[in-house]
């Protein structure tokens, strides 16, 4: 700010991109086609599986297999012509919270031998637009069109009703 209180640019740094741990150039390691518009994106750690959200599904894609043309599974999160608006993997790698152009986010299981799903959380709001989550996973915040939604334990998702919760704990448990 100058003293006149009017925004001013900042220089950038010269050094500013310059030393240990910077990367200075990038390779293409793989191609993946979608087939649609990707609005989300994430990727596992280790870096095996990227995760691409578009019309309707997020589809999981093994970049660890050089060339691999194919996605290896196809979650189908939303109807078909509801764009998924962002993808968040929890930290254990486990889990996979998907929201988009729906009144609902829909949390997935990714530790058996194929993704299912483990619920849904609906909400008021016609869509979600952007998750983020917490590095111990204890907490998840929700951008909706019209608020943004504050959770507890992300692996359970509590949002204003212990309903939710008992039901997703029920169904983890296997009742």
């Amino acid at each position: 700010m100058s003293s006149e209180g009017k925004m001013q640019p900042v220089p950038f740094p010269q050094d500013a991109l310059l030393g240990a741990g910077i990367p200075r150039h990038a390779r293409q390691i793989n191609t993946l086609s979608h087939g649609e518009v990707v609005c989300a994106v994430t990727i596992s750690n280790p870096t095996k599986y990227v995760y691409t959200g578009g019309k309707g599904c997020v589809k999981v894609w093994d970049i660890s297999q050089p060339g691999s043309k194919s996605p290896v599974s196809q979650l189908d999160c939303l109807q078909k012509d509801n764009y998924i608006r962002s993808v968040k993997l929890l930290p254990d790698g486990r889990t996979l919270i998907v929201g988009g152009e729906a009144s609902t986010i829909s949390i997935w299981d990714l530790g058996g031998p194929t993704p299912r799903i483990k619920g849904e959380l609906p909400s008021s709001a016609p869509a979600c637009y952007a998750l983020a989550i917490s590095p111990d996973s204890k907490v998840s915040i929700s951008s909706f069109c019209t608020f943004a939604a504050r959770w507890r334990r992300p692996e359970i998702l509590v949002l204003n009703s212990v309903l939710v919760f008992r039901k997703l704990r029920e169904r983890r448990r296997g009742k």
